[in-house]
């Protein structure tokens, strides 16, 4: 464990830059905890840019109106953005806008995308989620080892979402292999590969939802996209700007319970008796779905660029300074969360960040904790016993965790 005395600028720089180079590490918290006891606001000489470690400096920061989106400004930093599909479609999504655009477009998606709506997805919630259950115990009957990424985190929220929307699940499954090459570009560090990738992602993604607009357009139906593409026309959305906000909700509604299954899954094998406190006591369950979002952190970092000074704690950052908000590292901050490494079911120790938090909170954490309290009860009483069947495959994209596959064996 780092301490005070142990830690100093030049180590949490260190530190930071690993971070933020690839290989990226699998267990990154000795280096966050680093970080923050260096400074929960590090200045990082070989970065130039502020990064924020402490839950209440990360905290303060995301809630600051002032402030504009840092991956928007580093893809704007590259005179060939425009060149890029992929940067053109990220550039009119919500997740990069700034006000008072962002507020335009979010405004229009939550008249939309409302709790109402979500709420009327529970019974194919349900639905999926005794499907695909179903289908495991049909997959593990003889013992082997199944892959629980392919088999169920992929494709439940994926089901969910494309439904929701109005899109046929076979199309679902593979707009989800195209959104994942999407992102690679969220990070705002474009390594060729992929760049390459992410670009044609976004061509075959624009040209797809481009296509289903069009026929919605002449014949709505009663679902989401319909909904988004009667709005749209209303006067507050460009074209491009509706194409960049339904795949925003195509990919938000998938990516966050994509690793909440995942990873929740291996935090509950690697703490047995929470997994066994779970089985018997299903009142916890809601309790349980909102740890296993903070221990797991899927959006691990939030970068934002200041338009004017800005204190935090001791420490003043100049306007036109790229901030990294931590949000991997401010949901262990023990400060917050005694002992943070502990998966704790009933944690009560306030709101964790893994949905981010003020303009910019994650427009799917409703859904996704729909989704976890549906499915994890239902996961764990019909398998009484869980257990890695191999080393799971982390996914190597900056910024993001997560796992591309899980080998497990399950058994009943």
């Amino acid at each position: 464990m780092t301490t005070e005395a142990t830690s100093t600028p030049q180590s949490a720089d260190e530190a930071l830059v690993t971070l933020l180079t690839p290989p990226y590490p699998d267990d990154p918290f000795p280096l966050y905890e680093t970080l923050r006891a260096a400074n929960p606001v590090h200045q990082s000489a070989a970065l130039g840019a502020w990064a924020l470690s402490g839950y209440d400096e990360v905290t303060e920061f995301l809630r600051r109106p002032d402030t504009h989106s840092g991956a928007r400004a580093a893809a704007l930093r590259r005179q060939d953005w425009a060149d890029h599909p992929s940067l053109r479609l990220y550039l009119n999504s919500m997740v990069t806008l700034n006000q008072p655009d962002h507020a335009r477009v979010r405004g229009l998606a939550s008249g939309v995308f409302t709790p109402a709506k979500i709420k009327k997805m529970r019974p194919a919630v349900e639905r999926l989620t005794r499907g695909l259950v179903d289908e495991l115990v049909e997959r593990s009957a003889d013992g082997e080892a199944v892959d629980l990424v392919d088999l169920l985190a992929m494709p439940f929220p994926v089901a969910v979402i494309s439904e929701l929307l109005g899109l046929a699940y076979e199309d679902g499954k593979r707009l989800w292999e195209l959104a994942d090459d999407w992102s690679r570009v969220f990070a705002g560090i474009y390594p060729e590969d992929d760049l390459v990738r992410a670009d044609t992602a976004a061509e075959e993604l624009g040209g797809y939802f481009r296509e289903k607009v069009r026929v919605r357009r002449a014949d709505p139906k009663e679902d989401l996209l319909s909904s988004l593409v009667q709005a749209a026309d209303g006067g507050r959305l460009d074209e491009d700007e509706l194409i960049a906000l339904i795949l925003f909700l195509f990919t938000a509604g998938f990516a966050a319970t994509t690793n909440l299954i995942a990873s929740g899954v291996v935090a509950l094998v690697e703490h047995p008796d929470e997994l066994s406190r779970w089985r018997e006591d299903k009142s916890i369950t809601d309790p349980a779905v909102e740890e296993l979002l903070r221990h797991t952190t899927h959006t691990t970092a939030s970068s934002r660029l200041t338009t004017k000074p800005v204190r935090l704690g001791d420490a003043e950052i100049p306007e036109g300074s790229l901030v990294l908000a931590l949000l991997a590292a401010a949901n262990r901050d023990p400060a917050k969360f005694p002992d943070p490494h502990r998966l704790d079911l009933t944690r009560d120790d306030g709101a964790h960040l893994s949905l981010s938090a003020g303009a910019h909170y994650c427009f799917g954490g409703s859904l996704a904790r729909m989704e976890g309290a549906e499915l994890f009860p239902q996961l764990i009483d019909t398998f009484p016993k869980i257990e890695l069947a191999g080393t799971p495959e982390r996914r190597a994209i900056l910024g993001l965790t997560g796992y591309a596959t899980l080998p497990v064996r399950l058994s009943r």
